[in-house]
């Protein structure tokens, strides 16, 4: 099994999530991580500030996505956790401070040094433009079936 396949649990897919926006996102997903053991309890505010020097929105067709991440030492135990909100949230595009992108997949990246960024990196990205796995990723409500396509593909 590929590295970055162990990263993915079903216990860290959520679908149908409430928020108002990307903070309202991130104290969600904050408590969320942390109550499961993967962040500390520095992570929210470590994500919001790297986020706001360095936005993760990324203009990829079919759907635009996210990958808000923070530094290792705010991670207890590499995941990548994906995240379907109910209604898109607004993230800046990545590489600028003001062009905002609607998202509709977020996938927050918990890596520790050791796991080799830029690999996966490109992995995400080739999916991000697959169409017909976003369309699944979109609409498939069984986290089983979720956590069978995105092993698949970054496998």
């Amino acid at each position: 099994m590929d590295i970055f396949s162990r990263l993915f649990d079903q216990d860290l897919i959520l679908t149908n999530l409430e928020c108002t926006s990307k903070y309202d996102f991130f104290e969600k997903v904050s408590i969320f991580l942390e109550d499961k053991g993967y962040v500390t309890e520095n992570f929210k505010e470590a994500i919001i500030r790297r986020e706001e020097k360095y936005p993760t929105g990324l203009r990829t067709e079919p759907y635009h996505v996210a990958i808000p991440h923070t530094d290792p030492e705010n991670i207890k135990k590499p995941f990548i956790a994906m995240f379907r909100p109910v209604k898109q949230i607004e993230f800046m595009e990545m590489g600028t401070d003001d062009q905002p992108v609607q998202v509709q997949l977020i996938f927050v990246l918990g890596l520790k040094k050791t796991e080799s960024q830029a690999s996966l990196l490109q992995k995400l990205i080739d999916m991000f433009m697959n169409k017909e796995v976003m369309d699944q990723l979109l609409v498939e409500t069984e986290k089983t079936q979720i956590l069978s396509i995105l092993k698949s593909i970054v496998a």
